[in-house]
C-alpha cells in the first residue's frame, strides 16, 4: 500500500468539490476546527473569508491543518485501499469484488412491530434497537423523517428504541447522517452505531484510522495541535460499530420526489410511507396502496455526484446491509471480528433468523454485478494520480478459497 498522502484544503476544493465529485457527506464540515468552512445547499463552502477565494483557508497556508481534506471519502485513501488499515489487525478470511468479508447470510427480523415498519428484513432496525436494550449502544447516528419536508430524510442521533423504531425505513435522497456525530458529541454519547451508505461510513473510518502526529509540523503552539487533534479524531472515537447500507445512487428530492412523485404522478408526498427500489420504485401510500414506477424513469434524477462512487457495499464497514434482489430479507455481509460477534448474539437471542445464501443465488449474481460495475465506474479526476483507483481483484494465496456462490 502506498505511503499516507496528506491531502490539502485546496486540493478538496479543487479536485472534489469545484470538479463535481462532493457526495455531500458534511464531514468535512463536521471536523474543521477553526470553524472555515459551512455546510451550505449541500456542499463545503469557505466562509471565514468571503473576500479570498474559495479555495482558501488561512489556517491551512498558515501553521497547517488540513484536517478536512483527510477525512474526504474521494480523497486518498478511497474506500478500497483504506480497508487494508481497518482490517489490518484481524483481517477477515475472504475477499471479493465486494470486499474483505467473513461471511455473507441472509437475514430477517422476528420481530412483527419491525417487520412491519422497516426495509427489507429489518435487520439494521433490529441490531440498533437490540444493542440500546444490552447496553451496546448509548446513540444512533441516522437518518430519520424530516417533520418540515415530506419523503425528506434528516440527520439524527437517536438514544431509544422507539425513537429507532420511528426512524425504519429509507427514502432514497441523500441525508448527510455524518452530520449527526456532532449531536453525539452534545450529548455524550460514546458508544456510537453509525449507519450510513457507502460514502458516509468512509469518512468515519478515516477518522478512526488517521494519525494525527503529521499536525505537530514545528509551527503550532500545543492548543493549536490539540485543537486539530481532537476534531480529527474525537467524532470517529465516539463510533463503536459502523453499518454500511448497499447503495448505487440516490435521487434527488426536487426532481424525483417534488417533481416526479407528486408533480407529475399526483402523489401528494404527504401521503407516502415509504420507498423501496427492486429493479423498479415502490411507492407505498399510507393505507397500503402500492405504487410502482420503472426504475429507469427515476434513474432521469439520479444525482450526478453518485457516479464518482466505486463501493457499492459498504467496503470498510463492519456490518453491510441490504435488501440486493430479496423482498423481506435482508443481505447481510459480516466483515469485522466485532460485527461478526454482534450479529452471532443477535442470533442466538431470537432477534433474527438467518438463511443460507445457497436459497439467494439471484441477490449473489445481482451484488456480484453491481459490485464491479461500480468499481469500473470511477473517473480518474484531473491532475489526481491515478493510484487511488481500485486495482483488479485477485485473491492472495494464502487466503481460503471462496464460497462457491460468491465467487464473480
Amino acid at each position: 500500500m502506498h505511503q499516507p498522502i496528506r491531502s490539502s484544503f485546496k486540493q478538496m476544493m479543487n479536485e472534489v468539490v469545484a470538479y463535481g465529485s462532493c457526495c455531500e457527506c458534511g464531514s468535512c464540515v463536521l471536523v474543521c476546527p477553526h470553524n472555515v468552512i459551512e455546510y451550505v445547499d449541500g456542499k463545503p463552502k469557505q466562509t471565514a473569508k468571503a473576500s479570498a477565494p474559495h479555495d482558501f483557508c488561512g489556517i491551512s497556508e498558515g501553521i497547517g491543518c488540513d484536517v478536512c481534506a483527510q477525512v474526504c471519502p474521494r480523497l486518498y485513501p478511497r474506500e478500497f485501499q483504506l480497508a487494508e488499515q481497518v482490517f489490518r489487525d484481524d483481517p477477515p478470511p475472504y475477499e471479493g469484488i465486494f470486499g474483505k468479508y467473513r461471511r455473507i447470510v441472509a437475514a430477517r427480523s422476528t420481530d412483527t412491530e419491525v417487520q412491519r415498519r422497516c426495509q427489507d428484513g429489518g435487520v439494521v432496525t433490529t441490531l440498533i434497537a437490540w444493542g440500546f436494550e444490552q447496553g451496546i449502544f448509548d446513540g444512533a447516528a441516522v437518518s430519520v423523517r424530516d417533520p418540515e419536508k415530506p419523503a425528506h430524510p434528516k440527520p439524527a442521533l437517536l438514544t431509544s428504541r422507539d425513537q429507532v423504531l420511528d426512524s425504519a425505513g429509507s427514502w432514497y435522497t441523500y441525508c448527510p447522517n455524518n452530520l449527526a456525530l456532532e449531536e453525539a458529541e452534545a450529548k455524550g454519547c460514546e458508544k456510537v452505531v453509525f449507519v450510513g451508505v457507502p460514502c458516509q461510513v468512509t469518512p468515519v473510518r478515516k477518522m478512526q484510522q488517521a494519525d494525527p502526529a503529521y499536525l505537530d509540523n514545528g509551527r503550532k503552539k500545543e492548543k493549536h495541535i490539540e485543537r486539530q487533534s481532537k476534531f480529527l479524531k474525537g467524532f470517529g472515537a465516539r463510533v463503536n460499530l459502523t453499518v454500511g447500507l448497499l447503495c448505487t445512487e440516490v435521487f434527488t428530492y426536487e426532481g424525483l420526489m417534488v417533481e416526479k412523485i407528486e408533480r407529475e404522478m399526483g402523489i401528494p408526498l404527504t401521503e407516502v410511507e415509504k420507498f423501496n427500489v427492486k429493479g423498479k420504485v415502490l411507492i407505498y401510500k399510507k393505507g397500503g396502496e402500492l405504487i410502482e414506477m420503472p426504475l429507469k424513469r427515476a434513474q432521469e434524477y439520479a444525482r450526478p455526484e453518485c457516479h464518482h462512487c466505486g463501493d457499492f457495499t459498504g467496503e470498510v464497514a463492519d456490518i453491510s446491509c441490504g435488501g440486493v434482489g430479496s423482498m423481506e430479507w435482508t443481505i447481510v455481509i459480516l466483515r469485522s471480528s466485532r460485527g461478526e460477534e454482534l450479529f452471532d448474539r443477535l442470533v442466538a437471542d431470537g432477534r433474527v433468523e438467518t438463511r443460507s445464501m445457497d436459497e439467494f443465488e439471484n441477490s449473489m449474481k445481482i451484488m456480484l454485478r453491481l459490485a464491479k460495475r461500480q468499481h469500473e465506474r470511477v473517473p480518474v479526476p484531473p491532475a489526481r494520480e491515478p493510484h487511488w483507483v481500485r486495482p483488479d481483484f485477485a485473491a492472495p494465496e494464502d487466503r481460503p478459497a471462496e464460497p462457491e456462490w460468491a465467487r464473480a
